[in-house]
């Protein structure tokens, strides 16, 4: 499902939201995607550097009776590494995910592939946990259709 969202007052982009099919995205629409935090979610840092997310249980009546029956805790914290908080101080909708991968190629010395493989695997696993949401400038998204269009008519 895709919806429109005004993210800024300067450039309209496209929201993904992530269903159990996979959005149909070519590799260039997923690298220009504009990885945004969830900001219903406590964060912190600690004294080592580590990002400490905080996920609330499920507050509907299905989370409260599993909550009861399970002995499920009210929240629960998810620790990212040093590496995982860079990648998640850039999921700020100002950087691309070609941007983050240019960066970590930059600071850790890698190949742009292993980067950009690495990266995208562990965006799409914070985005499973819905603790990240992907943005699509509108543009990349029209590129696509028109293209669609020029090879319906060769």
């Amino acid at each position: 499902m895709i919806y429109a969202k005004s993210m800024s007052a300067n450039q309209e982009k496209i929201a993904v939201k992530m269903q159990k099919g996979k959005p149909r995205l070519t590799r260039r629409q997923a690298l220009s995607a504009l990885p945004v935090r969830n900001q219903a979610f406590a964060v912190r840092r600690t004294e080592n550097g580590e990002t400490e997310i905080t996920v609330p249980r499920r507050n509907d009546w299905l989370g409260k009776l599993l909550s009861l029956i399970l002995l499920i805790p009210k929240e629960r914290k998810i620790v990212l590494e040093a590496v995982g908080s860079e990648v998640w101080d850039m999921c700020d909708g100002a950087h691309t995910v070609s941007q983050m991968a240019d960066a970590l190629v930059k600071k850790h010395k890698l190949d742009r592939r292993e980067a950009e493989t690495s990266l995208t695997e562990y965006l799409r696993r914070l985005g499973k946990r819905r603790l990240i949401a992907f943005a699509i400038p509108k543009t990349a998204l029209e590129r696509k259709s028109s293209a669609a269009g020029r090879d319906r008519t060769a």
